[in-house]
């Protein structure tokens, strides 16, 4: 194994012992300059003072990292990872669970027989589908297709919507992509837009890519800005109209598993991510699954988050189903 490797593995390590014990300072030894890996930092305590405001402690974390690639050149290299997170915590007597699958950069550099943090962050565009907001049908980049196959969950659409299918769904493919669809770069709104469909909600086919909810698979897929754009979603569920018949609430105590929360991190009034709620917390707060940083039960108001700024705002709605 390249000793570099073994560096990635220990520094990962190291952050998720942090993460137990909040001893960050074991983090520092490992940067090749003071301050290398500070603004990263800051997020991961941002996410333990999360657990702290929540009455939540964490009690174990278990992470698996895979690099994905890496270019070695003078004595430094620079890597994208993915990293695995299973964070096990306790609040108010319950034992709860958290996933995340992040996508992470990292340069290292020699420093005498070992190596050494020189920089470490997360990769673009990994909260938010924003690009996708500026050019729909040019980013989003299609990853694979599934044509033929059909989607594994039943879907009950005589019979309204069925939350726990939705819930269902997202727990089954929060961390893989459903080969009966598209899977795109950019792909919160797209898994969200599943999961309702899972969950019975029918499709709303229109001719125009601007009107209606739809997804075609196959050699010529196509769907609505609504099926895979958060703005559009949050748009369609604002209206209060076919097929989702959405009702928007106050606050995320309101919201059942079932339920879907729209991000507007920016507080300009476009929203840019979508993610579902799958279960309540010890707080009676809204736990999500989501896509594009793959997520599973994870706290509501993605105040972790690398989109996140102090201008967020929300957007709550309950699905009720034609």
């Amino acid at each position: 194994m390249e000793d570099w490797l073994n560096f990635l593995q220990d520094y990962c390590n190291a952050v998720q012992q942090s993460w137990v014990d909040g001893r960050w300072e074991r983090l520092q030894p490992l940067g090749a300059v003071p301050g290398a890996g500070a603004e990263q930092r800051e997020l991961w305590m941002r996410e333990q003072e999360q657990y702290r405001d929540r009455g939540a402690e964490i009690t174990a974390v278990q992470g698996n990292v895979v690099p994905l690639y890496w270019l070695e050149s003078n004595g430094r290299v620079q890597v994208e990872f993915a990293w695995h997170v299973r964070r096990t915590y306790r609040q108010h007597g319950a034992e709860l669970v958290e996933e995340t699958r992040r996508q992470q950069r990292m340069a290292v550099i020699r420093q005498g027989t070992g190596w050494a943090l020189d920089w470490i962050g997360p990769c673009p565009d990994g909260e938010t589908d924003a690009a996708v907001l500026k050019k729909p049908e040019a980013w989003m980049e299609m990853v694979g297709t599934g044509e033929g196959m059909q989607p594994t969950l039943t879907v009950h659409g005589a019979k309204g919507y069925q939350a726990d299918q939705a819930v269902a769904y997202a727990e089954r493919y929060w961390n893989s992509a459903n080969p009966a669809y598209p899977h795109f770069t950019d792909d919160c709104t797209n898994f969200i837009s599943q999961c309702l469909y899972a969950g019975g909600i029918p499709m709303l086919f229109s001719g125009e890519k601007g009107r209606g909810w739809w997804m075609r698979s196959g050699k010529s897929a196509s769907w609505s800005y609504s099926w895979a754009v958060a703005h559009s979603l949050y748009l369609l569920l604002k209206s209060g109209g076919p097929p989702m018949r959405a009702v928007q609430k106050n606050s995320p105590e309101q919201l059942m598993p079932g339920d879907v929360i729209c991000y507007d991190f920016d507080g300009d009034g476009r929203f840019q991510h979508t993610t579902i709620v799958v279960a309540k917390d010890a707080n009676h707060l809204p736990l999500v699954n989501a896509h594009t940083t793959n997520s599973r039960m994870r706290y509501w108001n993605y105040r972790d988050s690398t989109a996140y700024t102090p201008n967020i705002r929300y957007a709550f709605f309950h699905i009720q189903g034609m």
